[in-house]
């Protein structure tokens, strides 16, 4: 990468298309098959999350920035962006390990007092990409 240059990771695409399909398939299946108004409302509840969580996708796709200088997470619910100089970083790792549902590799970034995961569908690259690319940034190599 050259001096200067800025390199975004983002949310690709099929993502908030993925949330939107399956809150159509919740919200259908919600109003033809509840049974009971407990069920109808949670049905309601996690399609709205589902929707809402794709239009924050498409709102701010750019999950992670980073340059010669330093990088920009963006977190939360309304996409606040925090601006961190390399010096601030206390390590980049990525987070490998077994779950209960299965096998998870998060991108985890230590600042202060402040923790980010990114996962391949926030970033659009693997974890390990992202870190590798992280640290050639922060080192200049």
């Amino acid at each position: 990468m050259t001096a200067g240059a800025v390199r975004q990771w983002r949310v690709p695409i099929a993502v908030p298309g993925a949330k939107w399909a399956v809150a159509v398939v919740l919200l259908v299946a919600t109003v033809t098959v509840a049974g009971d108004l407990t069920g109808a409302l949670l049905g309601l509840v996690v399609a709205a999350g589902l929707g809402l969580s794709g239009v924050r996708d498409v709102v701010v796709p750019v999950r992670l920035q980073a340059d010669d200088e330093g990088l920009t997470v963006v977190s939360g619910l309304v996409g606040r962006r925090r601006r961190y100089p390399w010096a601030a970083i206390e390590r980049v790792r990525v987070d490998d390990r077994r779950r209960l549902l299965g096998r998870s590799t998060l991108l985890e970034i230590d600042v202060d007092s402040d923790l980010y995961f990114l996962g391949r569908h926030e970033l659009g690259a693997t974890p390990a990409e992202v870190a590798e690319e992280l640290t050639s940034l922060r080192t200049g190599r």
